[in-house]
């Protein structure tokens, strides 16, 4: 173990200069490195993610007097032997996080609400520049709960939290700061009379913040939504799309992240909104604590339902 340390450490001290297979040239400091990349660090990206597939040469910069050579630096030039032709690992680029939860209240009504999340995400760079990332996102939630009142010892229940539904996001890099993206999503919340709901919608979003414990983007397209309601009701309609999200790592354990999203029809007289903060802390390892807050708004909602609905839930996930 000791070996390994004192190797890993001296890995690490590194400073280097990377020659792609592509022609391009990246130099600094070896932060860490896996059998399938190496991380590096220089003044303009505090970690920098290279695949070893895509380096054709490495060169270490020794520091002056190294190997009895003093007052000067010098560059030692190492051939990097050709990568293994063994498949990668199938969940290479993937990571994702599963998450449960109960909300109860016991007094003269009895609620209970359980609620579960799945998140998974895939992201690859690209071979031609590894700064630029190529992306899909899945985003799928279910809730269901029953409230109880009891009156002159009669109870009377009713199912206050019904809902499903699931989104699908796919980004693609073309700048450094400017991508590519494409939104659909399907659902249905039997409580507020949705029967079901779809979008689907392309556009255009810009990386206005890309540090390794702050990132932030906003989003503009268009978005084609179906709603039919239980009332026998329906509705078909272009939408604009404008959102934001924003991601801020407060300590090693505890994150903090929201995301808005407002839909004006075309003709700008109604619009829906979607807005969610998250508080994640990490508890153990892969075990974190989630407390979201979420508000949807609807200007025009199903018939005998209001327009706002306002939640907070709490939840204990795992990443992975």
């Amino acid at each position: 173990m000791l070996l390994a340390s004192a190797l890993c450490g001296s890995v690490r001290a590194q400073n280097v200069i990377l020659y792609l297979k592509s022609g391009d040239k990246v130099s600094g400091q070896v932060v860490s490195e896996y059998t399938n990349r190496l991380v590096l660090s220089n003044s303009w990206v505090k970690e920098l993610s290279v695949p070893l597939a895509e380096i054709a040469q490495r060169e270490i910069i020794l520091a002056a007097g190294t190997n009895h050579i003093s007052g000067t630096n010098r560059i030692a030039k190492i051939k990097l032997p050709a990568p293994p032709a063994t498949p990668p690992p199938l969940f290479k680029h993937w990571k994702g996080q599963a998450e449960v939860g109960m909300d109860y209240t016991d007094s003269a009504a009895n609620q209970r609400t359980y609620h579960a999340r799945l998140q998974l995400s895939y992201e690859h760079p690209y071979a031609s520049n590894p700064k630029n990332f190529f992306r899909n996102s899945i985003d799928y939630e279910v809730s269901y709960g029953k409230t109880t009142t009891r009156n002159q010892g009669t109870n009377t229940t009713v199912i206050s939290s019904d809902r499903m539904g699931g989104s699908f996001k796919t980004t693609a890099d073309f700048d450094r700061r400017w991508y590519a993206y494409n939104l659909g999503g399907a659902g249905f919340d039997h409580v507020r009379n949705i029967d079901l709901s779809a979008e689907e919608g392309p556009g255009l979003g810009y990386h206005m913040l890309t540090r390794s414990n702050l990132t932030a983007n906003l989003e503009s397209g268009v978005n084609y939504q179906i709603q039919y309601n239980s009332d026998n009701t329906h509705s078909r309609d272009f939408f604009f799309r404008f959102a934001e999200d924003f991601t801020w790592k407060l300590t090693g354990r505890t994150t903090f992240s929201e995301k808005a999203e407002f839909f004006p029809r075309v003709n700008f007289e109604e619009y829906r909104l979607r807005a969610e903060a998250t508080l994640s802390y990490n508890l153990w390892r892969y075990i974190y604590w989630n407390t979201t807050v979420r508000d949807n708004y609807d200007t025009t909602p199903a018939a005998n339902v209001q327009g706002n609905e306002f939640e907070i839930h709490s939840a204990l996930g795992v990443k992975f």
